[in-house]
């Protein structure tokens, strides 16, 4: 007899914004990912206020395989004319439902587990404001832009560190990564 703590895993999300996010006023158009994809809030972006235009800032984020067969976090808006480090990619496994492997031309030493990598030059200067999808018919993808607002690193797009001064995004302070 006696009391039996039975545990199950729930599917489920926890918010990456902790607090309010300000927007700037007009949307973005999106110029470099692929169609049909889904951006989640709070995904860095590089603003063209002249155009009126945005990247995201695309980041892979190890979680297993090897140097030459790295296994990254799903939602990275990879694709195989991408680097990784100083190696191309020439192929893109998406058959796990928990992570994307990567074939890379040769080892990368930089792409162990737990290796956050940026895959473009741009800084990100803001956050995508609400999660999108980018779609195919459309011919004006656009996006809200964050410019003040702390997010939770956890639950976040992957950030590598030289994005950031401390917790603050290098190019806006006002954006902070937090542990939570």
């Amino acid at each position: 007899m006696g009391i039996k703590a039975k545990t199950a895993k729930i599917k489920g999300g926890f918010p990456v914004f902790w607090s309010r996010c300000s927007t700037l006023p007009g949307d973005f158009k999106v110029t470099n990912v692929p169609a049909d994809v889904i951006i989640p809030k709070g995904t860095p972006i590089k603003l063209d206020f002249d155009r009126m235009e945005c990247k995201v800032c695309r980041a892979i984020e190890v979680t297993g395989g090897t140097t030459t067969k790295p296994q990254i976090k799903k939602g990275s808006f990879i694709t195989t004319s991408d680097t990784v480090g100083e190696q191309t990619i020439s192929a893109i496994d998406t058959s796990n439902a928990d992570y994307d492997e990567l074939t890379l031309a040769a080892a990368e030493a930089s792409a162990t587990k737990g290796a956050i990598i940026a895959i473009d030059e741009d800084l990100p200067d803001a956050v995508v404001e609400r999660t999108i999808k980018h779609e195919t018919d459309q011919t004006f993808n656009t996006v809200s832009a964050g410019y003040d607002v702390v997010i939770l690193k956890a639950v976040a797009y992957p950030v590598p560190a030289d994005w950031l001064t401390g917790f603050s995004m290098k190019n806006n302070p006002s954006i902070k990564y937090i542990k939570q």
